[in-house]
């Protein structure tokens, strides 16, 4: 016995060979690597019965069994077999008829019949062959072939030597049976390869010829069936991508992009199929139509002119079934079928909408641009350039182009025929999600009901008056580090200088106001930047005039959400300062007020400095990020400037910055907004009014307590001012020479003496005030809250002298001629520190423009006498009648004036009042001439070299973030004088 080895170098030799060519260590390698071999044969064969072992058992199980069953079957076998012999010798016992030999026609009926037979037979492996090799049209062709060679068979005929040939082959009903069950079998395999994806045309062509065969179809039901069957494959593909929970807005890109290339091959290929161009025939024609001749087709089968007839027959009734599709037909077929896809992809799927994956402006505006790139690309349309080159005579740069033309018979947009509604309405759902988000992002209720909320501390006023408040003062020279940064406007990036403006709003509002400004913000932006990056398309012009309006309804609708909300809050702090105005309990008044605050600086935030609500509700075509300066100068103020009364230099540099990009948007979307309405929305100056209501209202209750508790301690003061009851003068008082010409003696002199400095309870009265404004935001106010305050303080100042008078006139105490000297000095110029609540603007625009000019004008015009000021008049005269008329008369004018340079000495340090109405511009300022005062003469200066300017004058000099630290440098010097006074006049 000879072994084989298989050696280093592959070569297979025997034993002998190896002896005689190799050495002695060589052969001792071979023999242990071949023992190594066998030991690992041994134990795979011992593992392999170890782990198989219950296999091997069930294994040895079934051989029993078969060994059983095959003893049964040999047991039946050999009783059947006795049974036949029993049979055959028992007709050998009878006499045996003589055998006839048939005639040479009827052997050849006989072969004729037997191939036909074989035919049959031989059918089903042939069909299976084709069916098995993709050849649908060849397997219904040979299953036809079959049903017309079984036909003349089974013709009825009264030939009883054919009946009797066939009732000797009882097979045949049986084969036939087998034979016409493939018929379901080949349509069946034919519809699915209708499903395979990834196939050449001709391959669909054949197997819709094989369908239209087999079932008996026109050329309408089986373009129908092509394009159903493209429908399956488009429905499959979103069912797969929907029925994903966690799918993503890239795999909802990625199906759409697939499922218009489905859509796009489809058109293209019934063009190819069904589409007579010029005199080249559809290929489906041309597959199903194209035969060989029919003596090739039933080879084996002698004389087979019968069936070459019916085939024949067959062929003529196909070719009168399969004419030519009208090219409008197919245009209206396919277009019937393109919106019932597009029907179907932006439908719900599976209980969602594939769409709802894209959860942004950016991504919409990504899928559009995918979307579009395979709209014109050509590798989709790869498989039929072919038949477009063909058509043409000449190679194609955009196929889809020329497919539309030849097929749909227009230029037809699939964008706007399949995705542009719904993607609209997806970017209105986006909308809505962001400011959704927005009003679940902004809870007010709950942050005003924490403000005041300190377990164990009491606040009453005397302790409010003389704390400084937690947005007070210094809050304006600080900069925490716990403060937001600012979102820059439309993306761009804050400068330093921005940044530092930034945190002293952020120090002013507070970190509660500043993070929900900064919230309303940065959702408002994140809303209008997914908008524009939608409009970055050819449609930006349609999309523009569809969505804009909606944007801003949606803007005005959430930010009205929030004043509601607001506006129900401050029902229930006036509700609650009216229950606890009847219990007479001051500690909870300064919660409830400091609330009130909180709700006014949050409407202040809101109205004047929220960069993009007015951005949104303004004119779209200020959404540009890059615009030249002819455009910036039609900017309205509502837009980019601040609504405050005192002009804000950060609102005058937040327009400009956020115009600043060097990078302009796509041409299409720019020339969009550029061709946009100039006017913003009325819903803006609505959303305007709202908030400034409302924020008067926040304020008007910090007003009234503070303006009660004030007068209170006013009134107190007065009436325990035992120094209007004296005859002497009084700490503060001058002696005026009055000089008076005699005729006869020439002139004289006479020393007067009156009142030139106002009563320390009414200084302090109105510093209060002044402090309390400062505390509260100072310069950064509204000039209607002060305008308000000073009518609460006016009216309370007239209202504590007439009670104080009548109370006096009551109990019989009389009020000296110096008292009422006094009085009178005070009333006249706590009225006319108080008289801007009197001057009448037009309009808060106007005052803007008039606070931010750099030239002081004297007040030319005539103002109509108030009621307000009619009052005081009377308050005056009436104070005035209990003089002598005479002394009165000598005494007025020198009153007045010393009234006159009081205001202009105090127009600094009441400058929050003065600044509503400045009198006495053509007034001299003169020092006062009483030994009392400790005032120093000091060198004439420039005034505008230490006093606070206005930052439009200063802003033609110096940036505007120099410009807002030069307002804080004199709010710092303010500060000082206020101290300073309050020093000098308790001292």
């Amino acid at each position: 016995m000879r072994m084989r080895f298989s050696s280093g170098s592959g070569d297979d030799r025997d034993a002998e060979s190896l002896f005689r060519a190799n050495p002695i260590s060589y052969l001792r390698n071979v023999e242990s690597a071949t023992n190594k071999q066998i030991q690992d044969k041994k134990e795979e064969l011992r593992q392999l019965v170890g782990t198989r072992y219950r296999d091997l058992i069930d294994s040895a199980d079934s051989i029993l069994q078969m060994k059983s069953a095959s003893e049964s079957i040999s047991s039946n076998i050999s009783s059947i077999h006795h049974s036949i012999r029993s049979l055959s010798l028992s007709v050998s016992e009878a006499a045996s008829p003589k055998l006839q030999t048939p005639n040479a026609t009827t052997r050849l009926r006989i072969y004729g019949i037997a191939c036909r037979v074989k035919y049959l037979v031989d059918t089903p492996e042939n069909i299976w062959g084709c069916l098995d090799e993709s050849m649908f049209l060849e397997a219904a062709a040979r299953y036809i072939r079959a049903k017309h060679v079984h036909s003349n068979l089974m013709l009825p005929s009264g030939d009883l030597e054919h009946k009797n040939i066939l009732s000797n082959l009882p097979l045949l009903q049986h084969q036939w049976q087998i034979v016409e069950s493939f018929k379901a079998q080949i349509s069946q395999r034919s519809h699915e390869r209708l499903l395979d994806r990834g196939l050449p045309v001709a391959a669909y062509a054949d197997a819709l010829a094989a369908v239209a065969v087999i079932d008996d179809l026109d050329p309408e039901q089986v373009l129908g069936l092509f394009l159903d069957a493209r429908k399956t494959w488009i429905l499959h593909t979103l069912a797969a991508s929907a029925g994903n929970a966690n799918a993503t807005s890239s795999v909802a890109i990625s199906t759409f992009c697939d499922v218009l290339g489905v859509i796009q091959v489809t058109i293209a290929q019934v063009g190819e199929l069904f589409l007579h161009v010029m005199n080249d025939m559809p290929l489906f024609y041309k597959v199903i139509l194209g035969s060989p001749p029919a003596s090739h087709l039933f080879g084996g089968i002698p004389n087979p002119d019968d069936e070459v007839r019916l085939w024949k027959s067959f062929r003529d009734k196909l070719e009168s079934i399969t004419v030519m599709l009208h090219k409008t037909f197919i245009s209206n077929t396919c277009w019937s079928w393109l919106r019932d896809c597009a029907t179907q992809i932006v439908s719900k799927i599976n209980g969602r909408f594939l769409i709802d994956a894209i959860s942004s402006g950016q991504d919409l505006k990504t899928a559009e641009k995918l979307i579009r790139q395979t709209m014109e690309s050509k590798e989709v349309l790869e498989g039929s350039l072919e038949w477009l080159k063909s058509v043409f005579g000449s190679e194609i740069e955009l196929p889809w182009n020329r497919i539309r033309e030849l097929v749909l018979e227009g230029d037809l947009d699939l964008w706007d025929e399949i995705f542009e509604d719904a993607f609209v309405r997806r970017m209105k759902m986006i909308i809505d999600s962001g400011f959704e988000d927005l009003t679940r992002a902004v809870n007010v209720s709950h942050v005003i009901h924490t403000i005041g909320v300190i377990v164990g501390e009491k606040i009453d006023f005397e302790t409010y008056l003389n704390s400084r408040s937690s947005t007070g003062g210094g809050v304006w020279f600080t900069e925490p580090n716990n403060c937001k940064k600012p979102v820059p406007l439309l993306g761009n990036k804050a400068s330093p200088e921005e940044d530092i403006l930034q945190s002293c709003l952020n120090a002013y509002f507070g970190p509660e106001v500043s993070l929900i400004r900064e919230e309303v913000d940065s959702h408002c932006l994140s809303v209008l930047e997914d908008l524009l990056s939608f409009l970055e398309s050819a449609k930006a012009s349609v999309r523009l005039r569809d969505l804009v309006p909606y944007l801003q309804n949606k803007c005005y609708e959430t930010v009205s959400t929030i004043l509601k909300e607001l506006n129900t809050e401050l029902d229930i702090l006036y509700s609650a300062i009216e229950s606890e105005d009847k219990q007479g309990d001051s500690v909870r008044r300064s919660v409830i007020v400091e609330r009130s605050l909180f709700i006014g600086r949050l409407l202040f935030a809101l109205g004047n400095y929220a960069k993009h609500i007015p951005l949104i509700l303004g004119s779209p075509r200020f959404w540009v990020k890059s615009t030249g300066p002819a455009t910036f100068e039609k900017l309205p103020s509502l837009l980019w400037q601040s609504r405050a009364a005192i002009g804000s230099p950060f609102s005058n540099n937040l327009g400009r910055q956020s115009l600043s990009s060097s990078q302009r948007q796509s041409s299409s979307a720019t020339t969009a907004l550029l061709g946009a309405n100039e006017s913003a929305s009325p819903k803006l100056d609505e959303l305007d009014k709202v908030t400034q209501e409302l924020c008067m209202r926040a304020y008007s209750l910090w007003i009234s307590w503070l303006s009660d508790e004030l007068s209170v301690i006013l009134s107190q003061k007065l009436g325990q001012d035992d120094g209007l009851s004296a005859t002497t003068p009084l700490r503060g008082w001058e002696e005026i020479v009055v000089k008076q010409e005699q005729s006869d003696e020439g002139s004289s002199e006479m020393k007067i003496s009156l009142p030139s400095l106002p009563s320390l309870y009414v200084i302090s009265f109105l510093c209060q005030a002044c402090e309390k404004i400062h505390s509260i935001g100072g310069h950064i106010l509204d000039k209607s809250i002060v305008q308000r305050f000073a009518l609460s303080l006016i009216e309370k100042v007239i209202s504590i002298y007439q009670n104080f008078l009548y109370t006096r006139e009551a109990c019989g105490a009389q009020v000296s001629e110096k008292g009422i000297l006094q009085v009178l000095l005070d009333i006249r110029f706590a009225a006319d520190v108080l008289s801007g609540s009197d001057f009448n603007v037009n309009d808060e625009l106007s005052r803007k423009m008039k606070s931010k000019s750099s030239i002081r004008r004297k007040q030319d015009q005539i103002q109509t006498k108030s009621s307000l000021r009619e009052r005081v008049d009377e308050l005056i005269y009436c104070l005035s009648q209990k003089l002598d008329p005479i002394d009165w008369l000598t005494y007025e004018p020198y009153l007045w004036e010393n009234v006159r340079q009081i205001y202009l000495r105090h127009s600094v340090l009441f400058g929050f009042f003065v600044q509503l109405n400045r009198m006495y511009t053509d007034t001299i300022q003169k020092l006062p001439t009483n030994s009392e005062s400790n005032i120093m003469r000091c060198s004439v200066v420039p005034r505008f070299k230490y006093l606070p300017i206005r930052s439009a004058f200063l802003s033609l000099f110096f940036p505007p973030c120099y410009t807002f630290l030069f307002s804080l440098h004199s709010m710092y010097i303010l500060s000082g004088f206020i101290c300073l006074y309050k020093w000098f006049c308790y001292n």
